[in-house]
């Protein structure tokens, strides 16, 4: 698998160098930043494995399932020609949580998730007209993935829980240019991410593998899914147009 998000990457790098060479001359450079929020979608891996393993220690208990939940987001934008756009940002994938309790509502149990995506994007940009900005975003991710596990059923309770990993990230967006600096954009995409290698601290100063929630194999959160954004990007000055020695 990572040696397909390497390939992917790698062609998607590459055919933007290439285009970025034939554009160049065109525009001049500029810097930006981006704020916004939306949401995203996961599969969330072996969390309703655990909610369900909970079930089954409680008669009519309830079960609020979610794989769902808010997302801010803050980036540094490069473009570095006409057709060409670097991004490097970071997304905090807040709270989701996925709770059970019983039928007298004293006993619950849950997990909540969230996680933090740092991330590396490159775009090709397209220009459907002056003020409207096409993008085709593929980028590499880190993620920072916390569990936080009360499950008062098995009396298990795991509140510092960590787990790590790489993913792939694409995307599609539009922005509407309302000033000369200042821009709306509408983003959509997708993300591939498997967190594995999950730990808590079970003494102080020592960590011990978080094993799946009624089971032993070790802990696995899949991030994979899709996600939506909305927000404001503001422009630096535009610098001096690259002189073309081609003329």
């Amino acid at each position: 698998m990572h040696r397909l998000f390497g390939t992917i990457l790698l062609t998607g790098i590459l055919l933007l160098s290439a285009n970025q060479a034939g554009f160049s001359y065109d525009s001049p450079q500029k810097y930006g930043l981006q704020l916004g929020g939306g949401f995203g979608i996961y599969d969330m891996g072996d969390i309703p494995t655990g909610t369900d393993y909970m079930m089954k220690q409680t008669i009519n208990g309830t079960l609020t399932e979610a794989d769902a939940g808010p997302v801010g987001n803050f980036a540094f934008l490069y473009q570095s020609s006409r057709h060409n756009m670097w991004e490097i940002g970071y997304n905090a994938l807040l709270d989701v949580e996925n709770k059970v309790e019983n039928a007298a509502g004293d006993t619950t149990g849950q997990v909540l998730m969230h996680a933090n995506e740092f991330y590396a994007k490159v775009n090709l940009v397209t220009y459907p007209s002056e003020k409207l900005h096409l993008n085709f975003g593929l980028g590499l991710a880190y993620y920072n993935v916390e569990l936080q596990i009360q499950d008062e059923f098995s009396y298990r309770f795991n509140y510092d829980a960590v787990g790590r990993g790489w993913g792939l990230l694409g995307s599609v967006g539009l922005e509407l240019m309302l000033k000369e600096r200042l821009g709306l954009y509408l983003n959509g995409g997708g993300r591939l991410m498997n967190a594995a290698h999950f730990s808590y601290e079970s003494v102080p100063g020592v960590r011990t593998f978080l094993p799946v929630i009624g089971g032993s194999r070790p802990m696995e959160v899949n991030l994979t899914g899709g996600y939506a954004s909305l927000g404001l990007r503001f422009y630096f000055d535009q610098f001096t147009k690259p002189i073309d020695f081609t003329r």
